[in-house]
């Protein structure tokens, strides 16, 4: 474990901006993940319309050849069509695609070994554990690890904080043993206790004063980290739930997004031969996404990201099943050859770890463990007008197994 906690800065390579705090109608506080200086709430509820009765549809637009077939380059099955446009400007095409995808935990130790030396991620997360401890101090501290790894990293992180008691949750058998294995050479085993099993079906023998967890993918809650934080809070904590950021680590998680140019799209049959596909196993009828380092030089971003989901981990009983996103990205004139070939958008995480610490995977400098995810559009880059907008729908299915993620967007063309 690393030593150098921040002093009221962010981590290295992360984003300026801080989280803010509010307070509520109960008088709790509570936390606002920020981007842009814009508080970001939860998704509203209004729908977001893409035709309307004064816009004949001209045609269907088959999406065949690379997005023909689940589990295929791109994957998945969506639906498009081109409408004439009441502006004088050109027509608009309509596309949606959904990314639903299972089997992203089965983690090996090599990845486990590369999440504890993504340095923004760690520090991030010790800084904030070694100072909420701190604060804690005066009596025994209990603290639970959910999803601790092979590494047990957060659990051991904590009992070097000063945790008189640490339960470390690991549903993988393997992962779990060798977090026992971990915890022994540290010669913390009379602090961590490993628990293997699923922690919403796992009974601690006593309540906690502080969870940590990261259970975060390359799209903010495509692990499942909604019902795992909900269950948690009601059943592991000693404080009553709707006041539990003093006592949750990380406090946010966002996952932003943006309308982008794949340099490889006219080559996919190449470059899917590099390892570029997703992992996961598409739902039938989903797209099988795009996954590129963090410092990949194959994107060009055609607009400014905005937020798709924000999961408070201080209030998750306040996230709906279903949320959803209205969303507007501008494409500036001098993006005007770029956007001739958009390919879709991508997806990365943004991650509040704390007020004073916050993880942003387009930002840092350094590499990151987690990727970006690429919903290509299309089996061929689509050629847009700018300047123009893009109007994207955005709904997160918290419901399904697994998340189900839709993207529908009215494009410029």
């Amino acid at each position: 474990a690393h030593a150098s906690p921040f002093a009221h800065r962010p981590p290295r390579g992360g984003t300026t901006m801080a989280p803010q705090r509010w307070r509520s109608r109960s008088g709790a506080g509570a936390l606002v993940c920020l981007i842009a200086g814009v508080p970001i709430g939860r998704f509203g509820a209004g729908s977001f319309a893409f035709s309307s009765a004064s816009v004949p549809r001209r045609g269907v637009l088959g999406l065949g050849g690379v997005l023909g077939a689940a589990g295929g380059v791109g994957g998945g099955g969506g639906t498009a069509w081109a409408e004439d446009a009441p502006a004088p400007s050109g027509g608009t095409l309509h596309i949606k695609r959904v990314i639903a995808e299972s089997g992203l935990e089965d983690w090996s130790y090599a990845e486990y070994e590369a999440m504890r030396d993504d340095e923004p991620r760690t520090k991030a997360y010790e800084a904030a554990i070694g100072k909420r401890l701190k604060g804690m101090q005066g009596g025994g501290t209990v603290v639970v690890d959910i999803g601790t790894g092979a590494l047990a990293l957060l659990a051991i992180m904590a009992a070097k904080a000063g945790a008189t008691k640490v339960y470390a949750i690991e549903i993988n058998p393997e992962a779990a043993q060798n977090a026992r294995e971990t915890v022994k050479k540290e010669k913390l085993d009379k602090i961590i206790e490993v628990i293997t099993g699923d922690s919403m079906k796992v009974d601690l023998p006593e309540k906690v004063d502080l969870i940590v967890s990261e259970l975060i993918g390359s799209i903010a809650t495509q692990e499942g980290v909604e019902p795992i934080i909900k269950d948690a809070e009601k059943r592991f904590l000693k404080e009553a739930p709707g006041s539990s950021c003093p006592n949750m680590i990380p406090l946010c998680v966002q996952t932003l997004v943006a309308p982008i140019k794949y340099t490889e799209h006219r080559i996919m049959s190449f470059a899917a031969k590099r390892g570029v596909m997703s992992r996961g196993k598409a739902a039938d009828g989903t797209l099988r996404p795009l996954r590129l380092r963090s410092k990949t030089k194959d994107l060009v971003f055609l607009s400014d990201p905005q937020v798709l989901e924000s999961f408070e981990f201080c209030q998750p009983g306040a996230t709906k099943a279903v949320e959803e996103r209205s969303l507007r990205f501008d494409i500036s004139k001098k993006k005007a050859d770029d956007a001739k070939d958009f390919s879709g958008f991508a997806m990365w995480t943004r991650l509040v770890v704390d007020e004073e610490n916050v993880v942003d995977v387009q930002t840092q400098k350094v590499t990151s463990h987690w990727a970006y995810v690429v919903a290509l559009m299309d089996d061929k880059p689509i050629a847009l007008v700018a300047p123009g907008t893009i109007e994207l729908k955005g709904s997160v299915d918290y419901s399904a197994k697994p998340v189900r993620y839709t993207l529908e967007a009215e494009l410029p063309v």
